[in-house]
């Protein structure tokens, strides 16, 4: 199904939604930006931590964010979580999230 065949904007941002939390790209014909879990948990994590961090003044938790995207793992508790996972096999999502995040936490 093609943008053009969504009627609404409504439908459009559903399905939108909807293929951002497939378990993979090979899920849904769009191959592209936040097309699957990954990439939207990556993203989300970036920006919600760099956010924080720059309305805190906090900065801890974008060196393990920044970790995490480079490979680091530290511990099995870190190593068998699903969304460090994510951030692991989507860094640059992450880190471009990361930078967002920034941008909106020193503007709010």
């Amino acid at each position: 199904m093609s943008e053009r065949d969504d009627p609404t904007v409504l439908s459009r941002l559903v399905r939108l939604v909807r293929e951002a939390g497939a378990p993979s790209e090979d899920t849904y014909d769009r191959d592209g930006f936040l097309s699957y879990h990954a990439e939207s948990h990556a993203a989300g994590i970036g920006i919600g931590v760099g956010a924080a961090a720059s309305a805190t003044g906090d900065l801890r938790y974008v060196g393990a964010i920044v970790a995490l995207a480079f490979g680091a793992n530290r511990g099995p508790t870190l190593s068998s979580a699903k969304i460090a996972e994510d951030v692991r096999q989507e860094p640059h999502y992450a880190l471009g999230g990361l930078a967002l995040g920034f941008l909106l936490g020193a503007v709010v």
